[in-house]
């Protein structure tokens, strides 16, 4: 039973720029196949955490080329002097940004090389993000696991490069099931940006959103629902009842993100930024209620603000999805 998660992990079909902390590693390699015979060196991983009495933890880490896995020492280990043997090898590594794929499914090499092409693509159009070390992949669940409840993760280690991030890709935001990630997976796409609760008498607009969401994903459009609890206790819920209501009443597939406040004290910097009338002179000012809608272009710039008022399907509305996702 692991004891400790040494990262967050990152949601299953999530691409998300991460930054993995120090950690200190128990290399162990084997013959054999890298998947095939993966067992192998985690037997002698196994054997020397169970000598040196380390508690488990998670996510191991392994070589898509040699069989080769690696276990990260957790914090109750983290201060002792761990000794190299022949089987096994300790390393300290310094952190780590990574980009970062969750996926869910069985630990085979298709699965491995899938997910490989989905991120290869993703990162080939982030000109801020370059790679610099191979791609590695993470195991979450114990192989005893049912296959398709498994979830691992790929990690290509990358560096930022002179093209830094517009402002609005930057600020970080916890999804629905509490990994903290930042809005850099929608760069190059047009966001709508909408704070939304789920007891509010504009609730059914939810419908209308999914529908602009489907008519306009193809084109380069995202929705982004934020829950805020801020008008009248209006979002009451859990994340994760939020996410289960947005998904059975309402059939949203477009990402509902972890409750934030929308002003005040607490207001989240993500809408500091969006209602900052400096910033912003024609667009700022306060969030009114909920379904406040914000829509950014593809370059990170608020470009258009909407009501409450204003249903998914209002002309005004749709003009400006139209003229956003053609630039």
């Amino acid at each position: 039973m692991a004891t400790e998660s040494i990262y967050p992990r990152t949601p299953v079909g999530t691409i998300e720029i991460k930054t993995l902390p120090a950690r200190t590693a128990l290399v162990a390699s084997a013959s054999g196949d890298a998947f095939e015979d993966r067992g192998a060196a985690f037997r002698e991983l196994f054997a020397y955490i169970q000598e040196e009495e380390i508690a488990m933890s998670i996510p191991v880490a392994a070589s898509p080329t040699i069989n080769e896995m690696v276990f990260y020492v957790g914090t109750n280990s983290a201060s002792r002097t761990l000794s190299s043997t022949n089987e096994v090898t300790v390393q300290t590594l310094s952190p780590l940004t990574v980009a970062s794929i969750g996926l869910r499914g069985s630990y085979t090499r298709k699965n491995y090389e899938d997910g490989l092409a989905k991120l290869n693509a993703w990162l080939a159009s982030q000109k801020e993000w370059q790679t610099n070390a191979a791609p590695y992949v993470v195991y979450w669940n114990s192989p005893f696991t049912l296959w398709f409840v498994r979830k691992s993760e790929i990690h290509i280690p990358v560096t930022q490069t002179t093209n830094a991030l517009p402002v609005f890709y930057t600020f970080p935001v916890e999804t629905s099931e509490g990994t903290t990630t930042n809005l850099a997976p929608y760069k190059g796409k047009a966001v709508l940006v909408i704070n939304v609760a789920s007891k509010c008498g504009f609730t059914p607009q939810y419908e209308g959103l999914q529908k602009l969401y489907e008519t306009y994903a193809k084109q380069g459009l995202v929705l982004l629902g934020f829950p805020s609890n801020d008008f009248m206790g209006q979002e009451p819920g859990t994340n994760a009842e939020i996410q289960q209501f947005c998904t059975l009443t309402y059939g949203v597939t477009f990402p509902i993100f972890g409750k934030v406040s929308v002003k005040g004290e607490k207001q989240h910097p993500l809408f500091v930024w969006l209602t900052d009338k400096t910033l912003h002179p024609e667009l700022g000012g306060p969030v009114s209620w909920n379904f406040n809608k914000f829509l950014i272009d593809r370059n990170g710039k608020l470009i258009a603000r909407f009501g409450s008022r204003t249903k998914p399907d209002d002309p005004e509305l749709i003009k400006a999805i139209e003229k956003a996702v053609k630039e």
